[in-house]
């Protein structure tokens, strides 16, 4: 609080010199023959009040004209200037910043009129400020105290207003939450509201690490400050991933996109970029924020027959040697289920299912499985539960308790309609379970914590789960299957994804048919276009899928519109995780 005026200390003053003079004239009044022993009492009682009143005159004395200046200023500061804490930084996988708290201050008058200052002081003032002292002069006399005079003063101005001791202004802390990238990966850090607290992303999702006081961090920050976190993220693969999804969806006339790079080794998110995104710097003026890829569900389509076959392979409901009949249409009651290009009927072994990426097969797989297996083979890839990445406002997908399902169902949720949607993320964990040999590790985007004066990562404090799905053999067996279908099929010219010069790639194409805004049955002409897939197919390190919603182009088919979106984006992949690798490994060979 601040201190009182200096006339304060006349009113007690003069009460302890009007009980001065009336002791004196009580001892003048009284004879000194007349004081008998008991008044002595009296006198001594008066003497000690006398001798407080004293001390408190000179106390105040001390306090309101000594010392007054120097409390005054102390306590304005404690008035004016609240405790700083800085949230902790977000760096990518290698340590570099994606966003940071940067302190400013603002300049704050404290003198109660022009009068009181100088003008060499206003000069001085105004040439470390770089401003026009003149204009300068003329702001302050049209500012009333403790009123806002000058705004963005970085830490070499501050310290040089310090310096000089300027007595007519104080200075006080601002703090700003920088995303120097702006909208590279602004779902994944998202950002933080007024009141400093984190909203969506990795700033909400890891707020307590972020807000945390590090000691370490303390002892190296002029303020308090939180941990500094590390994200499994790659800037420059990210930047690139952003900068392909943003041209397919432009080029296709999509409403959104989504291209998400995964180690299915450890489950570490590479790459995850988003569209439509935003800038956290401005989030108050996009028109959306959200990370669709991990609220949004949609129906599949072809991509998920990858995990039909290993779960009807694993339930033993078919064998690596079962063959299908394939006209080009089956009918399921009063449905009919048909290819997505009418060719001869056919027997077609899983191989050519994939190829083909036959529906009718496919749906012929479902139907040997029944609900129950089907069901329950499905749940052990996640599908139908949260992955546990660890970014808020995730969907746990559909996945309609087998108990409600109808013949059709079994047959349509075969090639991924029906009874089950997904969100990207989900798709992408399940599918690096195959690439995995059969282990379903957790997505996760923290890698660990920053300890910046030793360049030193710290491991990830999350528990990351892990489970089984599959066996080995099936999900091995598998991915041998869709590297012969990307093989082949690029080798005939048949496919355009899964190109990727030096590599032999898994994959799967996904066209699914877009459910109509009221629900009711399909929408004619719009689909969501998808390819999921793996490098190096025998041992992979890099799992990449790419999802556009409604592409208007390249008819609508994910094999078109996302297959060189993908292939781009592989390649780059490549170059930074699988070949900077062997290099190094080479060099320490040679060392």
């Amino acid at each position: 609080m601040a201190i009182q005026n200096k006339r304060n200390f006349y009113i007690p003053a003069f009460a302890g010199m009007t009980l001065i003079l009336n002791l004196l004239a009580q001892l003048i009044s009284y004879n000194k023959y007349v004081l008998i022993k008991y008044k002595y009492r009296l006198y001594f009682l008066q003497l000690i009040i006398l001798f407080l009143f004293i001390l408190i005159w000179v106390q105040l004395f001390n306090l309101q004209v000594i010392k007054s200046q120097g409390l005054v200023s102390k306590a304005e500061k404690q008035f004016y200037e609240k405790p700083v804490a800085l949230r902790g930084d977000i760096r990518d996988r290698y340590g570099n910043l994606l966003v940071l708290d940067v302190v400013n201050y603002d300049l704050y008058l404290k003198a109660k009129s022009i009068q009181e200052i100088k003008d060499e002081k206003i000069k001085e003032l105004a040439e470390i400020l770089k401003t026009d002292p003149v204009k300068f002069k003329q702001k302050i006399s049209n500012t009333r105290i403790n009123n806002r005079i000058f705004s963005g003063i970085t830490e070499i101005v501050n310290n040089k207003i310090k310096k000089n001791n300027f007595d007519f202004v104080y200075l006080h802390p601002v703090v700003k939450r920088v995303y120097p990238h702006k909208r590279m990966a602004a779902q994944v850090v998202g950002f933080i509201n007024n009141d400093r607290e984190g909203q969506h992303g990795v700033e909400y999702a890891h707020e307590d690490l972020l807000t945390k006081i590090s000691e370490r961090n303390s002892r190296n920050s002029l303020y308090q400050k939180g941990s500094d976190i590390v994200l499994t993220i790659d800037s420059a693969l990210q930047e690139y991933a952003e900068e392909e999804l943003a041209k397919a969806v432009s080029e296709s006339r999509a409403s959104k996109g989504a291209i998400i790079v995964i180690s299915p080794k450890t489950g570490e998110i590479y790459a995850w970029a988003v569209q439509p995104n935003y800038d956290p710097n401005q989030f108050f003026k996009e028109k959306t924020i959200k990370n669709w890829s991990i609220t949004d569900i949609y129906e599949p389509g072809s991509t998920f027959k990858i995990l039909t076959i290993a779960g009807a392979l694993e339930t033993m409901s078919i064998t690596a040697n079962s063959t299908f009949y394939d006209p080009g249409f089956l009918k399921v009651g009063k449905r009919t289920i048909k290819n997505h290009n009418q060719g001869k009927a056919q027997q077609i072994n899983l191989l050519e299912l994939f190829k083909q990426s036959s529906n009718v097969a496919s749906a012929q797989v479902g139907l040997k499985m029944g609900p129950e297996n089907f069901y329950k083979s499905i749940k052990k890839f996640m599908i139908g539960k949260k992955t546990g990445i660890d970014l808020p406002g995730e969907s746990q997908g559909l996945l309609l308790d087998f108990r409600k399902w109808k013949e059709i169902d079994c047959a349509t949720t075969g090639f991924g309609q029906g009874a089950v949607s997904v969100t990207p993320i989900q798709l992408v964990s399940a599918i690096s379970a195959i690439a995995n040999h059969g282990l379903w590790i957790q997505p996760h985007i923290l890698k660990g914590t920053w300890e910046g004066e030793y360049n030193l990562i710290n491991e990830t404090p999350m528990q990351i789960k892990q489970e089984q799905a599959v066996s080995s053999e099936v999900a091995d067996y598998v991915s041998d299957l869709l590297k012969q279908s990307v093989q082949e099929n690029v080798e005939a010219m048949a496919y355009i994804a899964g190109n990727v010069p030096g590599y032999n790639v898994a994959g799967k194409t996904g066209t699914a048919q877009k459910l109509r805004p009221d629900g009711r049955g399909y929408w004619g002409g719009h689909t969501v276009a998808s390819f999921i897939g793996y490098l190096p197919a025998e041992n992979p390190e890099i799992l990449t899928l790419v999802v556009i919603d409604d592409p208007k182009t390249g008819g609508g088919w994910g094999n078109t519109v996302c297959g060189p979106v993908f292939n781009n984006v592989a390649k780059v992949a490549a170059q930074i995780f699988i070949e900077k690798k062997i290099r190094k490994d080479e060099n320490v060979n040679e060392n």
